[in-house]
């Protein structure tokens, strides 16, 4: 089963020339990781290229010299949250710059026990916040396998247990897997008060602690819509007591529309070991 691009030509454009022209410019010059960091898990925005592309691009192109087979892309649902988490069941993924293959053994160590996780085929059919990621993913790194998980309930308890589930997966392949965490920040506050939520955002994220980021969730004091799958990452590294985080790249919508009046935040950060 294959499921096709939904979004090409709105979110992103619809051919490769022009998507691979926009992520050469927007690369161009940056860092990437030094091999002493080892990274786990890579934060990203998923609104339209033109708001977040650049954000995403410095986040992957970071990432870009580490030998990765395989990513776990947790993202939230944009269509309805009455479930707790589903993991795509597609073999092959469309995208501009071609195909991507699931990684069927990830999905099946991931929902072993519980196939019924397999499932809202139609929501994962329309899912912006995870297509988004597929061309960066073809275009950094072209032979890596996915397995996307769609998150509902983005609340601390579903996220620990997909955590722990996350964890058994993981430890039972030999593969050397990433996982892509897709969530933008704060929606439609002036940019002055926008900057001051995701720097609290920025500030709980890099302790790594979800229990203090969730309260800034739930206190207002900070917003990120995919904040089941950052949860889900934060106790994923709870028990990798050397994991360190590090903000790769910060900007908000109206950097690019010279509209400051309601922005969307935009962050790249990395986990490492």
């Amino acid at each position: 089963m294959i499921r096709p691009t939904s979004h090409a030509g709105s979110f992103y454009p619809r051919f490769k020339e022009q998507i691979i022209a926009m992520i050469n410019q927007w690369i161009a010059g940056e860092k990437v990781a030094p091999d002493s960091e080892k990274a786990l898990s890579l934060l990203v925005p998923h609104a339209g290229y033109i708001y977040s592309g650049a954000c995403a691009a410095k986040g992957f192109h970071y990432i870009s010299q580490q030998p990765f087979d395989s990513f776990v892309i947790l993202h939230p649902s944009h269509q309805g949250i009455h479930f707790d988490y589903s993991v795509a069941p597609f073999e092959q993924y469309e995208t501009p710059l071609g195909m991507l293959n699931q990684d069927e053994e990830l999905f099946d160590l991931l929902t072993r026990d519980n196939p019924d996780i397999a499932n809202q085929i139609r929501y994962h059919e329309m899912e912006h916040s995870m297509e988004v990621q597929l061309p960066f993913i073809k275009y950094f790194f072209p032979e890596a396998q996915i397995c996307p998980v769609m998150i509902g309930r983005p609340y601390p308890q579903v996220a620990m247990e997909l955590a722990q589930r996350l964890k058994s997966a993981i430890n039972g392949t030999e593969k050397r897997v990433g996982i892509i965490v897709s969530s933008d920040l704060s929606h439609y506050y002036p940019a002055t008060r926008a900057e001051r939520m995701d720097s609290v955002f920025a500030e709980q994220f890099l302790t790594l602690d979800p229990e203090k980021l969730w309260h800034s969730i739930v206190s207002e004091s900070c917003e990120a819509c995919g904040i089941g799958g950052i949860l889900t990452l934060l106790y994923y590294v709870k028990e990798i007591p050397e994991a360190k985080a590090k903000v790769i790249h910060y900007t908000h919508s109206g950097k690019v529309t010279g509209d400051n009046t309601q922005v969307v935040g935009y962050l790249s950060a990395l986990v490492y070991r």
